[in-house]
């Protein structure tokens, strides 16, 4: 389904009825915008939903040493582009 909305002088956009109504969508409900390869994603957001999506995805993933092995990386490529950083 798609819709041609027009953007206000404010950036505000309204979704059409039809598709709040399709997608759940009422007042308070939050929203996830993005942009990827140059589009505007909007996408229902739900704090518990993504929590659940988490625990599947990583359930016997070792979290810690993950996040671990990204801190080193991060690090590293500050200290291969930003050797100055590094010397404090």
């Amino acid at each position: 389904m798609a819709e041609i909305v027009e953007v206000d002088k404010s950036g505000r956009i309204v979704i059409p009825k039809k598709i709040r109504d399709e997608l759940g969508i009422r007042e308070k409900t939050r929203l996830m915008i993005m942009k990827s390869d140059g589009k505007l994603m909007v996408i229902p957001f739900s704090l518990d939903e993504l929590v659940r999506r988490l625990e599947v995805e990583l359930d016997g993933v070792e979290v810690e040493e993950m996040a671990a092995s990204i801190r080193r990386e991060i690090n590293a490529k500050i200290a291969e582009e930003h050797p100055e950083l590094s010397a404090r």
